[in-house]
Parts: structure tokens; C-alpha cells; sequence
């Protein structure tokens, strides 16, 4: 679900990884190339990964999460920047 939101919110196709365990999968790979079992970091993500499902955009799901966007959240964060700078002066953060 996280993926399809994801590919329909910015109108691109998303693209999940073949296994979950990518931590584990980024170590093999940097072991791979650490070893020279592979050259360089490009050739062992080649021959190491691919891709396990893409999702692509829901032309209809576009067109809301677009209209969303432009008639709700870009004139919300005008009106929210005032406070974003309060909570700036409260908390520090992002400092």
C-alpha cells in the first residue's frame, strides 16, 4: 500500500526490491566488493539485486493527491510558516 500512495503522490512508477532484508543485502554487497569478488560498487548491485514488483501510478489517485496538493497543502504551509518559525524559537530544532 505504501508503495502504490508512494508511485500515485509523485506520478512515477516505484519500484520494491526483490527481498526484504535489504540491511543485509547492502552489507553482502559491501562485502562483495570489499573481497574483489566484484570490481566496484555498481557491478555488485548489477548482478545482486532486481527488482521484485513495480508499482505505477493511478491515473485517478494522480489527479486527487494532485489537487490536494495544490488546493490544500501548498496554501496550508503558508498559513502554518508563522508557526513553524515559533516552534523553531522554542525548541531549537532544526538548529
Amino acid at each position: 500500500m505504501a508503495l502504490q500512495l508512494t508511485a500515485d503522490i509523485f506520478n512515477l512508477p516505484v519500484e520494491r526490491p526483490h527481498t526484504y532484508e535489504t540491511s543485509g543485502l547492502g552489507a553482502a554487497i559491501d562485502a562483495m566488493v570489499g573481497l574483489g569478488i566484484h570490481p566496484d560498487f555498481d557491478t555488485a548491485i548489477a548482478r545482486m539485486t532486481r527488482v521484485g514488483q513495480t508499482f505505477y501510478p493511478n491515473p485517478e489517485a494522480v489527479q486527487i493527491y494532485d489537487r490536494l496538493y495544490r488546493e490544500v497543502y501548498s496554501r496550508m504551509y503558508k498559513q502554518l510558516r508563522p508557526l513553524y518559525g515559533s516552534i523553531r524559537r522554542i525548541t531549537g530544532y532544526p538548529g
